[in-house]
């Protein structure tokens, strides 16, 4: 997970140290146009991204971190692989 989000432009994450999530920041891609839509905050993204790419991220508005969303890789490697690459088309 932490490859395929570093290769979206607009994204910054560092590699997680011993936890079962990432937590990058995707404030490259805020203001951007999406899908016809600019989402201005994490909050928006998520839900654009749950509507267009199908995939459920949590924003860091939820833990005091704006810009930033959580991104749980407690899944299988092609499921995971799968929902990285539907953000990746969709941001």
């Amino acid at each position: 997970m932490y490859e395929l989000l570093s290769k979206i432009e607009g994204v910054s994450v560092l590699a997680p140290q011993g936890a079962f999530y990432c937590f990058p920041s995707f404030e490259g891609v805020l203001g951007r146009e999406i899908a016809g839509r600019i989402p201005q905050t994490t909050l928006d993204l998520c839900a654009l991204l749950l509507d267009v790419a199908k995939v459920a991220i949590v924003p860091g508005e939820a833990f005091g971190a704006p810009g930033y969303a959580r991104l749980s890789f407690a899944l299988g490697d092609d499921d995971l692989g799968e929902g990285v690459r539907r953000i990746a088309t969709s941001a």
